[in-house]
């Protein structure tokens, strides 16, 4: 149960990073802010225990 917690902190960590990536993506207009949407989204799922 304690590595099931410890592992989605990890991911809700992961997870509020590429948000935060994201929006600076956004903000600058990066080319390049695609790639971040797959490490968003895993870590979302992840983080929510769906997968």
């Amino acid at each position: 149960m304690e590595a099931s917690k410890k592992n989605r902190a990890i991911w809700w960590a992961v997870f509020f990073v590429s948000t935060a990536a994201l929006l600076w993506a956004i903000d600058a207009h990066w080319e390049w802010l695609t790639l971040i949407l797959p490490f968003q989204t895993t870590s979302f799922v992840k983080a929510m225990d769906i997968m």
